[in-house]
């Protein structure tokens, strides 16, 4: 049963799960505002997967990342792909791992994760489901891809460290879980 606690999996209190759907909803405006076109978009939802991951652990950032991809897919109108939320999965598994139930995140912890889902999640994953559904070769929207990411990448490390670190925002930590 212990094991299961660390993974988050464990019952969330009324005042859990409303911050839960608070961060759900934030993610879901977030990506809604974000700014590109399919192909390549940037974004800030991240910031709400991360303090999910933070906060709620592994077993509820993937199942939150499950649903919210389902619900934003079917809000934009577009059609639904299952290999982004593998993705969502994928990103919010990585950030629970580096980030859930420690005590002090440091910047070298932050490149090191943001770095994994840059390369494996947003580069090869995303450029593979974009070709797919594109029914294009993998490489033809890769050199843009990677420039994107590249740009991205420095921006979001420091977000992430900033939010991670930050102590009113860690004084904002529900208690969760019953």
């Amino acid at each position: 049963m212990e094991s299961f606690k660390r993974w988050g999996l464990r019952p969330l209190s009324v005042k859990g799960i409303s911050y839960l759907a608070i961060l759900m909803a934030i993610e879901i405006v977030l990506s809604r505002l974000s700014f590109g076109n399919s192909t390549v978009a940037f974004g800030f939802a991240f910031i709400a997967v991360v303090l999910i991951a933070r906060w709620y652990g592994p077993f509820w950032a993937v199942g939150m990342s499950i649903i919210v991809d389902f619900i934003s897919t079917m809000l934009s109108g577009q059609a639904y792909f299952i290999g982004f939320t593998f993705s969502a999965m994928l990103g919010a598994l990585a950030y629970s791992l580096a980030f859930y139930k420690r005590p002090k995140i440091s910047i070298t912890r932050v490149i090191i994760v943001v770095l994994l889902v840059t390369l494996v999640v947003n580069v090869v994953l995303n450029s593979l489901w974009v070709a797919i559904i594109a029914n294009t070769n993998f490489f033809y929207f890769l050199p843009i891809r990677v420039v994107k990411n590249l740009i991205s990448f420095p921006i979001q490390v420091v977000i992430i460290y900033w939010i991670l670190n930050n102590q009113t925002i860690e004084k904002m930590k529900p208690i969760v879980f019953k």
